[in-house]
This record gives C-alpha cells, structure tokens and sequence, in this order.
C-alpha cells in the first residue's frame, strides 16, 4: 500500500494518505485508467476519528504513476 502527501478534499489541506490498493493492484489499475481512492484518519474536534476516503483526479494519478516509476522517493 503506497502512502505520501495527497490533497484531501473533505480537509481542504495536504494530508498523509494511503492507497487502498496493493502496491500490484494499484499498477493495474493505473494501467486500466481506473479511479484510485486513497484514505486517510481525520480526528474530529470532539476526538472522534473519522476516514476520509475521496478518489484521486486526473493530474495527482499521473503523479501517483511517476512516483511509482521513481522508487517511491516523490510526493503524489
């Protein structure tokens, strides 16, 4: 499961997030042009955690694709 920094659009900010998809998975399904929907935990004011969960558009999978390529060292 790949993890880096992603723009959720639930928190309106960069955010560690992980892909749902094995590291496998995630190369199929970046070769098909399937939607990647990638998670992350958000606590809540009231420290209830909650998952943010939100699909990657067009421009953060081709980021996504070139950190891959790139052995893991870039930010998607």
């Amino acid at each position: 499961m790949a993890t880096a920094q992603a723009f959720c659009n639930i928190c309106q900010s960069k955010v560690s997030a992980a892909t749902i998809l094995s590291d496998d998975a995630l190369r199929r399904a970046l070769d098909l042009g399937e939607d990647i929907s990638v998670i992350h935990v958000f606590v809540d004011q009231d420290d209830s955690p909650a998952d943010h969960i939100w699909s990657l558009n067009s421009q953060e999978r081709a980021n996504l694709r070139k950190y891959l390529s790139s052995g893991w060292d870039q930010p998607f």
